[in-house]
């Protein structure tokens, strides 16, 4: 009855037409709309993104939107626990048959001994990751990230991400056993289910992921209603996205994606949404995504759009996109794409482990002390003091 209801072909006809709607005079007055902080519908994105108008015309408005709360950022780390997966997408590093990537698998005590070492240097949220997984394998995958999760509560991180692909209705019991609950059956801990369609366009969708009933990830409904079934298992805060340039229909995909998270507001969970770039893989030199101007017009929509949702892009992104973006987004996430990367003052990078390259490898206390610098304060991030001995490098 609540499932998220998206009918491509018209969605994509209307966005078609909606080029031809993008009036300057219509431009001015969506973002008008917008400025009084209600938001945009799906459509008016699409005839915001093939509108006469500069991008920096849509950023500023973007930026004098959220000026009551510049300078007030999320942070968390990614921490992979495997790179190991039963999908086939072809634009992933940690596809099935990427004979490029040395396969890793972290052990208990390891994943342990990082989340220790995330909170000695003062992140206070991070997100576990693994790859997809057939039927047959997802018992073992769901039992191994409920104990990394359970011992991120023990440690008392402030808000934890799971991107673990989707979940069964039966498999959200293993997941989440031993995890809180209020007296309405709510999960009661900050617990996010992230998802990332990748692409709400069917036909590019399986371009990419393939048709095979072996490949996991090749149900595009399946997807699409995973947050469905999280909000059933108790789970208020959902993570939609889209990987940015894998469909050249940025204005359908932008649509999709808000029409998706507003959908997911209107059922009352809490929403972030992400716009991770497509990069680098191991085995790969052809990744490319969309350009910086594209981007920064990308984001501003949806910041315009999504006045209620948090807004996260990635340390796929260098220091001079985070700076630009920092006034109109909500979180930034830094860190590594590899298995259990984190050292005691810094990370490893080898994109022959990682799931794609991460473009600013710094020490995510430096890139985070730039926000702080630049006047930010950052929330679910506590450092230590700096010592000469334990000084970034």
């Amino acid at each position: 009855m609540f499932d998220f209801d998206l009918d491509t072909t018209a969605l994509e006809a209307r966005v078609r037409a909606s080029r031809h709607a993008a009036t300057p005079a219509l431009a001015d007055r969506l973002l008008l709309q917008a400025g009084r902080r209600a938001g945009l519908a799906p459509l008016d994105v699409a005839t915001l993104w093939f509108a006469p108008l500069e991008s920096s015309a849509i950023y500023d408005a973007a930026r004098q939107l959220h000026i009551d709360r510049a300078g007030r950022l999320e942070t968390f780390s990614p921490l992979y626990l495997t790179n190991t997966c039963d999908a086939a997408c072809r634009m992933c590093g940690m596809r099935r048959d990427n004979e490029a990537l040395t396969r890793e698998t972290a052990g208990l005590p390891q994943i342990k001994e990082q989340l220790r070492l995330l909170r000695r240097r003062g992140m206070r949220a991070v997100a576990l990751l693994t790859g997809e997984y057939a039927a047959s394998r997802r018992p073992w995958a769901m039992g191994y990230v409920n104990e990394a999760l359970r011992y991120t509560q023990e440690l008392g991180f402030a808000h934890v991400l799971l991107n673990v692909g989707s979940v069964d209705a039966n498999e959200f019991e293993v997941l989440l056993s031993g995890i809180a609950r209020d007296a309405n059956g709510w999960i009661a801990p900050n617990l996010t289910m992230s998802t990332f369609q990748e692409t709400y366009s069917p036909r590019v969708y399986a371009k990419f992921m393939g048709n095979d009933p072996d490949n996991p990830r090749a149900d595009f409904r399946r997807r699409l209603m995973n947050f469905e079934r999280a909000r059933d298992a108790g789970m208020r805060v959902a993570n939609p996205g889209i990987l940015v340039g894998l469909n050249l229909d940025v204005a359908y995909e932008a649509s999709a994606l808000v029409q998706h998270a507003q959908h997911l507001l209107d059922r009352g969970m809490e929403i972030y949404v992400s716009v991770p770039r497509l990069r680098r893989i191991a085995g790969s030199e052809r990744q490319r995504g969309i350009d910086d101007d594209e981007y920064v017009r990308l984001v501003s929509l949806l910041s315009l759009a999504l006045p209620a949702a948090k807004i996260v892009i990635t340390t796929r992104e260098n220091s001079a996109m985070q700076r630009l973006l920092a006034p109109i987004v909500s979180v930034i996430s830094a860190g590594s794409a590899a298995v259990a990367p984190y050292t005691s003052h810094g990370a490893h990078f080898p994109l022959e482990t990682s799931q794609f390259e991460v473009i600013d490898q710094r020490p995510f206390e430096a890139i985070l002390q730039d926000h702080r610098n630049a006047g930010a304060t950052i929330a679910n991030f506590d450092p230590p003091p700096v010592t000469a001995e334990g000084s970034w490098h």
